[in-house]
């Protein structure tokens, strides 16, 4: 009886191992900043530094969320971003500004914020792929008194997570020259 026992706790503690061993690893992914073939702009005076963003409730999340049909978000526990995905999408909208404004025009993540400054706020209200084939950026960006509201769709390739990362890319790159034409 003692054999039996000790032989079933053995096979339990090694099926549970298996398991263990057998879950899949996290893949995890970072924005890229995307460079314009337009000439920089000429604006000066006082530089631009991003105050804040708010993204959408629901995507504000370690995993890469994608929209499905019948408002169902699909939440891939296995595809994760490299860092918070707020402070990658203002090292990533910063330095698409900075590439499109005058040198020294946009202060960048990290850098201290100067006494004066025209602070950039966007509010997110989509920032995701739909269940169609294609990202969605919908945002109002704030600069002083001025508020613009932008939809962005870009085609994805597939539903892949890679897809939806360089088509965020994109998307943010776009919103950065628009920003940019705005100011």
């Amino acid at each position: 009886m003692m054999m039996r026992r000790t032989t079933l706790l053995v096979v339990c503690v090694l099926l549970s191992g298996c398991g263990f061993f057998s879950r899949a690893k996290s893949q995890f992914y970072s924005l890229e900043t995307i460079e314009t073939t337009a000439a920089r702009g000429t604006m000066g005076g006082v530089p631009i530094g991003i105050d804040a963003i708010e993204l959408p409730p629901g995507l504000d999340r370690r995993e890469i969320v994608a929209r499905g049909a019948d408002h169902r978000l699909e939440v891939r526990g296995t595809h994760q971003w490299a860092s918070p995905l707020e402070e990658m999408v203002i090292h990533t909208l910063a330095f698409d500004l900075a590439n499109r404004l005058p040198e020294g025009m946009v202060v960048l993540p990290g850098q201290p914020k100067p006494a004066a400054m025209r602070s950039l706020s966007v509010v997110f209200e989509d920032l995701a792929s739909g269940p169609d084939n294609v990202f969605v950026l919908d945002a109002r960006w704030t600069i002083g008194e001025l508020t613009k509201h932008e939809r962005i769709t870009v085609p994805l390739q597939s539903k892949e997570s890679e897809s939806i990362v360089a088509a965020m890319s994109q998307a943010l790159a776009t919103l950065a020259d628009r920003v940019a034409g705005g100011v």
